[in-house]
Order: structure tokens, then C-alpha cells, then sequence
């Protein structure tokens, strides 16, 4: 599938025809364009995403995970469920879409519309020059005030939509291309009571240790029973699968970054077998561990 007005629109190409992208655009813009993209992948398919060089493309990635590398070989960038992808006018990725429904919104808007902007980006690489072409980081926490702003924007709830939609890409491209891409599969609320808040923080930086319910509760202060409704209530999902999120994300991290071994990494991390690894990946990505390492060779970025 191919869309037309290639100068207004970011192109989408998948290797297999089979797969139906629906857009809508969302009115209320008249310089910038919002679009809905929906789509649903049976099995993981690959494609290519192309920029224009006249315009800029913020993606915010409500469902569904992505890999993307602007080569076959280049730093892979792992688009997880709630996260924002810069790419920069002129940039074409080579896409592999997970399995299940994805759904996302595409703001593109002309590189002179935001010449601040486009001067602070071209300056982020070494030597004045960006390396940063595409980047991308999740939503919470960091990003929650920028996409309250957002929503406000996008529902067309108030006269200057559109100066606010701007003040938005201003805010997170400017941190999206400051710092490495992140994928954050276990977010956490920013008003945690600190007790909870200092145990989520032990359990991310150590996965892989047991983290038995009773022990957690100790030392959160509360009864297990307590404990794990307190918890679900505050952040939306129970203590067992933020165990399992901090453990996957951390897997995540050294599957796409190193050459390690993946039943290596499932023990690292804190996974009984390989197989638990690859069903965590899987539920919450929609990938395989294998998926996360091999791009096919025969996409041609250049063309």
C-alpha cells in the first residue's frame, strides 16, 4: 500500500500488499496535518516509512510496537506501545510492524514552520551537525503535561489549536532528540507515596531478584493483602506484572544492545526459562526475541 501526495503525507510501504492502513484526518489544523493511522497485523510484517523532505513527523504511538532503522544495519529503534517518535523531513526507515493492532497519529507540519526548532535539532550532533534523524521516547511519565496539552489541541476545544499543537512539538522534539532512545514497558504514576515509589525504584534497577509478594508488602508497610490492592489501584496494574515489566524491559534493553545469548538474558533478567523471556516479549511487544535482532536485508532505503 502506497498513499499519494507524497509531499503531503508520509509514506508508507508495506512488503506485503495484504496489510490495509486506514487514515483519517483530523480536522482543525490549517498548517499542520493530524492524521489517524489504524491498522492490524496478522503476522509481523516489514515495510518502509518515508518523510518528505519538506516536512517533520511526530509520531504518538497509542498501540502496537515497531522496530525501525534507517538501515538494514543502523541503531535500531524500538517504538514501543505509548511512546513519541521524532522523524526528521528526508528520513526513510525500514519499519517491521508487530502482530496485533496498532494504532497511532502522525503530525507532520513544514521544516520552515519551526525554524527555532530546526536550527536546535540540526545542533544536537557532534560538530553542529544532527545525527538525531529519529528518536523516540515513551510517553509517561516524562511526556504526560506535553500530551494533556496535546488532547486539548487535537479535540479542537480551543480557538488557537494550532499555536498550542506547536508549543507541543516544540517541547517534545526538543527532548526527543536530547539524550539515547528509551523504552519504558513498566511506567509508573509521578505521585506514588514514596514508600511505593522507593520500591518500584529497587525493583527496576534489580529484576531479576525473586521480589515474593510478602517481602514487597514488608517493605512498602503494608499487609500483602493491603499491599497488592493498594498497588493495583495506584498503578493500574498488580506487583507481580510490574515485576514482570521491569524484567522485560530489562531483557528488552540487552537483547537490542548486545550480542548476549537469549537464554543468557532470560536468566539474567530474572526469567525462569527462555520461553517465559519469549512470552513476556510477546505480550507486551507482539515480537519474539529474534524479531528484536534480524531486519530484512532486501528493503533498499535509498531508493
Amino acid at each position: 500500500m502506497r498513499t499519494g501526495e507524497p509531499e503531503a503525507h508520509v509514506d508508507l510501504t508495506f512488503e506485503c500488499g495484504q496489510q490495509v492502513v486506514k487514515r483519517q484526518d483530523l480536522p482543525g489544523f490549517q498548517h499542520m496535518r493530524l492524521q489517524q493511522v489504524t491498522t492490524t497485523v496478522a503476522k509481523t510484517a516489514t515495510g518502509i516509512i518515508s518523510v518528505p523532505t519538506s516536512i517533520n513527523a511526530l509520531i504518538v504511538n497509542f498501540q502496537g510496537s515497531a522496530i525501525a532503522r534507517t538501515t538494514s544495519q543502523g541503531r535500531l529503534i524500538l517504538v514501543a506501545p505509548r511512546s513519541v517518535t521524532f522523524v526528521r523531513g528526508g528520513t526513510r526507515l525500514i519499519v517491521t510492524a508487530a502482530r496485533g493492532e496498532h494504532v497511532s497519529h502522525v503530525l507532520t507540519w513544514p521544516a520552515g514552520m519551526t525554524p527555532l526548532l530546526e536550527h536546535y535539532v540540526a545542533g544536537t550532533g557532534k560538530g553542529g551537525s544532527s545525527t538525531r534523524i529519529v528518536a523516540c521516547k515513551p510517553i509517561d511519565p516524562q511526556f504526560m503535561e506535553a500530551m494533556q496539552r496535546y488532547e486539548t489541541a487535537r479535540n479542537g476545544s480551543v480557538d488557537y489549536a494550532e499555536p498550542l499543537m506547536l508549543s507541543v512539538v516544540y517541547e517534545i522534539v526538543a527532548r526527543l532528540v536530547t539524550g539515547g532512545d528509551e523504552v519504558q514497558l513498566a511506567a509508573l504514576p509521578p505521585d506514588l507515596p514514596e514508600t511505593i515509589r522507593q520500591l518500584a525504584g529497587k525493583v527496576r534497577s534489580k529484576p531479576s531478584d525473586g521480589w515474593p509478594l510478602k517481602d514487597a508488602a514488608d517493605m512498602a508497610g503494608y499487609s500483602p493483602f493491603h499491599f497488592s490492592r493498594v498497588f493495583k489501584q495506584l498503578v493500574g496494574y498488580g506487583f507481580h506484572e510490574y515485576v514482570d515489566r521491569c524484567r522485560t524491559e530489562a531483557a528488552v534493553e540487552l537483547l537490542v544492545t548486545t550480542d548476549m545469548a537469549v537464554d543468557l538474558v532470560a536468566s539474567t533478567c530474572g526469567f525462569g526459562t527462555t520461553q517465559g523471556l519469549r512470552e513476556s516479549i510477546r505480550e507486551y511487544l507482539g515480537l519474539v526475541p529474534s524479531e528484536l535482532r534480524a531486519v530484512p536485508e532486501a528493503f533498499d532505503v535509498k531508493g
